[in-house]
């Protein structure tokens, strides 16, 4: 760790031109990738820190082309150091929509933050972006049984219960295919969001895709970190079916049961990442986003009668420790 920050400061110098300048580590998020704050001439500016071996930077320059192409506010990229995996970006400050929203502003700044993802749906060229495909829905699902259920829960799964899994996954791939697909972000809610002074800037977007329409939607009405009144929350969803010209030909509660089921496809796969990150990666912090997160799964399976024997399953066999 002390070689790469080394290498880090070795190459700030050189593109300086001198060593005169402050670097302060920010917290991290779910990736391998660290951030920085360099302060220099009075300047700030953010450094990534993608390992190469673990993280590619490629996705990330590509898709903040694409962003900016599209009139959507990311951090432009300064410098690149492909070799290493480093990049010197914009620096967006620190204010995070999550630590700004109200029942009073969530209004204002939800309307923004739907206006922007129009743009990013319609972005273009996106026709070399990964599918968001039945395998890749399945996959993502999967993570849920291996490390929210088998080791954080220490479940031991039953073959009736294996089954009604491996239906669960196919059934939730087939209805999410039946979505328009678009370009997706993939974590498009509110620690993603910073609030600018000419708008909302976007922020983590290296792993975007072509995927369901509802999908980002979702990310950011059925927030992981915060929770909204579920009448609020359609309220919200009938005005982006009023707005979208990707499903005109869709009934409201079409696109409500569209939104609903592709969330349950995120949640579950979140159950699974944030037990991964605490199980594997020494990350715990998430754990406090798992009775949430829970509470949107069991919520989604309450609505529809094709779900009614996987609530059972979580009623009876799903508690949190």
């Amino acid at each position: 760790m002390q070689q790469r920050e080394n290498t880090l400061k070795e190459w700030l110098e050189k593109l300086i031109g001198h060593s005169m300048f402050t670097l302060i580590p920010l917290a991290g998020d779910a990736s391998f990738r660290r951030y920085f704050r360099l302060t220099v001439n009075g300047m700030s500016r953010i450094v990534m820190d993608a390992p190469p071996e673990k993280e590619r930077l490629e996705p990330f320059i590509k898709i903040a082309e694409i962003l900016a192409l599209n009139d959507v506010l990311s951090p432009e990229i300064f410098a690149i150091n492909r070799k290493d995996g480093f990049l010197l970006l914009e620096d967006f400050g620190d204010k995070l929509l999550l630590h700004t929203l109200n029942a009073d502003n969530v209004n204002f700044y939800y309307s923004q933050a739907i206006d922007i993802l129009f743009k990013i749906q319609h972005a273009w060229p996106t026709e070399s972006f990964p599918l968001f495909n039945t395998q890749f829905i399945q996959e993502e699902i999967s993570l849920c049984k291996h490390w929210f259920l088998q080791r954080y829960l220490s479940l031991t799964l039953t073959s009736s219960e294996e089954k009604l899994l491996i239906e669960l996954m196919c059934w939730i791939a087939e209805q999410i295919n039946q979505q328009p697909r678009v370009l997706i972000h993939r974590d498009y809610h509110s620690r993603n969001l910073m609030i600018l002074d000419n708008g909302l800037g976007v922020i983590d977007f290296q792993d975007a895709m072509r995927g369901p329409l509802m999908y980002d939607l979702v990310s950011l009405l059925k927030d992981c970190y915060l929770s909204w009144p579920r009448a609020q929350v359609l309220q919200w969803l009938a005005d982006f079916h009023r707005r979208s010209t990707d499903i005109r030909d869709w009934s409201l509660d079409e696109v409500i049961r569209a939104f609903d089921l592709c969330g349950l496809q995120r949640h579950l796969k979140v159950l699974g990442i944030f037990t991964r990150l605490y199980l594997r990666d020494n990350k715990p912090g998430y754990l406090q986003d798992l009775p949430l997160t829970l509470h949107y799964v069991r919520e989604c399976a309450a609505l529809y009668p094709e779900l009614h024997t996987f609530l059972d399953f979580l009623q009876t066999r799903v508690n949190l420790p």
